[in-house]
């Protein structure tokens, strides 16, 4: 059996080398600006991932972008991750150039130094003690699956969930890498996607394996659930994809997947890919949003210790393929506010209600 799968792994992998990539279009500025005007906040309220963990060694900052500005991303000689704004509110400058010293920031224009707190515990040309203001804003900040998260709400609140202890099965999994991208979208259009169950017969119709559709057909079966109460921020579907013999429309045993998604809040999700060919693959999807209808995507890959490489590779060609899909329209389309839906599309009101928690202001 083995053998066998690696051989059809193989052999699928190398077919699809040859199909047709699809062109992408990246939206221009003024597209973007107009497509946003109907969009709800660009910048929901929960966890989002800043950066990976392996990028902050001790003694080192850096900068991000998020939710419309810069971030000053730094890790003590204490093993403790601090994330605050990126200017000094002495004469703004950038201390993401700066340096680390034991577990403070050190601002590289005049070298007062920053603790990780954000309190400013000494400047170098001062006998007196720092000015009460001397202060830096700090992110409520975790570190979890190799990530680190920090809380984003746009009126200031604490957070309401802890995802640290989320997925501890992750830790006895064998990483297989990073992919990163930017997508010029906004966040609920991926949420919504796992509601509109019409479009998944529709768009995702096709394997990667050339001329398969012509013998072929793939159908979807799709389920969402919502939280409730202190799981109110928690969301999943199931999509179980089976292969039909286009001439007979009878399904062929054993080719089909089932994929789970769960919603951690707006910021993060895990895909959970299970077939025949391999089981359980988990790809931790983390969205932060940079700027209207702008996110970063990153996808952190990981399977049980001893899966086909082969297998693992061929059923993420498919799995990015059938996401390409969808951001070929995601990146073009607009925000219905009032959308025309009839039942069969799905329930994609119930999870515009759902996502709505995550907005300060309902839209």
């Amino acid at each position: 059996m083995k053998f066998i799968i690696t051989f059809v792994s193989i052999f699928f992998t190398f077919l699809g080398k040859f199909k047709k990539v699809k062109p992408r279009r990246v939206p221009t500025k003024e597209d973007k600006a107009k497509r946003a005007i109907d969009y709800p906040d660009a910048f929901p309220n929960g966890w989002f991932n800043v950066c990976n963990s392996v990028e902050v060694k001790p003694g080192k900052v850096v900068e991000v972008e998020a939710f419309g500005q810069k971030l000053a991303v730094f890790r003590g000689e204490n093993g403790k991750i601090s994330v605050v704004d990126v200017f000094c509110p002495h004469l703004n400058a950038n201390l993401a150039h700066g340096r680390v010293e034991g577990n403070n920031l050190v601002c590289p224009f005049h070298g007062w130094q920053f603790q990780q707190d954000g309190k400013c515990s000494h400047i170098p040309y001062s006998d007196g003690e720092p000015p009460t203001q001397a202060k830096l804003k700090t992110w409520e900040t975790i570190e979890a699956w190799g990530l680190i998260l920090v809380w984003f709400h746009a009126e200031g609140k604490t957070s309401e969930w802890n995802p640290e202890f989320y997925l501890p099965e992750i830790a006895e999994y064998k990483p297989h890498g990073i992919k990163k991208d930017t997508l010029h979208i906004h966040l609920q259009d991926f949420a919504e996607n796992g509601a509109d169950y019409a479009h998944f017969n529709f768009v995702h119709n096709l394997l990667t394996i050339p001329f398969a559709h012509k013998f072929v057909d793939i159908k979807h079966e799709v389920e969402i659930k919502f939280g409730e109460g202190d799981d109110k921020h928690l969301a999943s579907f199931t999509d179980a994809a089976n292969l039909h013999w286009k001439k007979s429309g009878e399904e062929i045993k054993d080719a089909g997947g089932l994929a789970l998604v769960r919603y951690f809040g707006p910021g993060f999700l895990i895909f959970r890919i299970s077939s025949k060919l391999a089981e359980n693959v988990t790809i931790i999807k983390s969205f932060t949003p940079v700027g209207p209808l702008e996110l970063r995507m990153e996808d952190h890959i990981f399977a049980p210790k001893g899966t086909n490489r082969f297998a693992l590779k061929y059923v993420l060609s498919e799995a990015s393929e059938q996401f390409l899909d969808d951001i070929l329209i995601w990146e073009s389309k607009g925000y219905a506010k009032k959308p025309l839906l009839i039942k069969e599309d799905g329930p994609i009101m119930k999870m515009r209600k759902w996502y709505s928690q995550f907005y300060s202001s309902k839209d």
